[in-house]
């Protein structure tokens, strides 16, 4: 099991009853709204985001390596059939890797990609809080970073904010500063050891017993927290929504609060996103395949709910 882990997609996909009370005050939110880069879409446009690869430097803190092979594979397909890439927060884990070019050097095929869709013109990268504090990366690799994009849709003028979701998190936004120092230096020492293993993906989802599986426990149960508020903040602003950070998949359902949430890339054996084609939101989840006999592997991809239209949002 990994402090990365997405839980078990039986759960994360409905939402929770909403509570009347917001669980924090949305101001950050409301601030990178107000703020954010206007960028303009129609029902021709084809988008998709991915998000919490948390890209290492190849070490055995390296959450992302695992997953390395099927994110390039579903990345490649992707940029093959012109989509735009949104990379919604924490690509990069800067809190547990202190260089961003220790990050490029374990992973080249990945930078070449993300300048590949930026020569395109179809590239967007959001700050998350694993590439905040200490360096503020306004650039990547050369690459623009945002806090926030607000996709505009160009005859409707419907709005979809697209935000990393960390602001309504009290350690990672509050006390960013002490988590941070924590992982760079409790965690990461222990990521990189023999030790680290109890926190790794096993894929059963089982957490261990004692003061590991109450860490664990309490992680998970401020995922929930978090994203109970950031499903209150779209549903108070009537915003669509798409965010990150929980590692927990969400899609909206009609009625519900317009809150969509990728999940992650660090799940072990799968990666899980959202698509945004020809005016329809989906929630998708890639793993890889043996070709029939030959051994040969092959992403394939799967709906994780039914489609959406999005003009039957906010």
């Amino acid at each position: 099991m990994s402090i990365y882990q997405t839980e078990l997609l039986a759960g994360p996909l409905a939402l929770p009853g909403l509570r009347h009370e917001p669980v924090y005050a949305p101001t950050g939110l409301d601030s990178i709204y107000a703020s954010a880069p206007r960028i303009p879409f129609d029902d021709d446009s084809r988008l998709v985001f991915l998000s919490d690869c948390h890209r290492g430097d190849g070490s055995r803190a390296d959450a992302f390596a695992p997953n390395e092979p099927l994110y390039l594979a579903a990345l490649e397909r992707y940029r093959r059939r012109g989509y735009t890439y949104v990379e919604v927060g924490d690509g990069d884990d800067l809190w547990l890797n202190r260089r961003l070019a220790d990050v490029r050097a374990a992973h080249p095929r990945v930078f070449e990609l993300l300048h590949d869709f930026g020569l395109d013109g179809k590239l967007h990268l959001i700050r998350g809080n694993h590439e905040t504090g200490g360096h503020q990366y306004t650039d990547k690799d050369g690459l623009a970073t945002h806090d926030g994009l607000v996709l505009t849709h160009t005859i409707s003028h419907q709005h979809v904010f697209v935000v990393h979701g960390h602001q309504l998190d009290l350690p990672n936004a509050t006390f960013g500063t002490v988590t941070r120092f924590w992982v760079r230096n409790v965690w990461a020492h222990i990521a990189r050891s023999r030790a680290g293993g109890a926190f790794r993906p096993s894929g059963n989802n089982e957490l261990p017993s004692g003061a590991v599986g109450a860490a664990l426990r309490w992680i998970q149960a401020q995922r929930r927290h978090v994203a109970q508020g950031l499903a209150e903040w779209a549903q108070a602003q009537r915003i669509t929504t798409i965010c990150a950070h929980t590692h927990r998949p969400a899609c909206a359902a009609y009625g519900q609060a317009p809150y969509f949430n990728t999940g992650s890339c660090v799940a072990p054996g799968y990666i899980t996103g959202i698509e945004l084609e020809r005016g329809v939101i989906s929630l998708v989840k890639w793993t890889l395949s043996t070709l029939g006999g030959s051994g040969t592997l092959r992403a394939e991809r799967q709906l994780l709910a039914a489609p959406r239209a999005l003009c039957l949002f906010p």
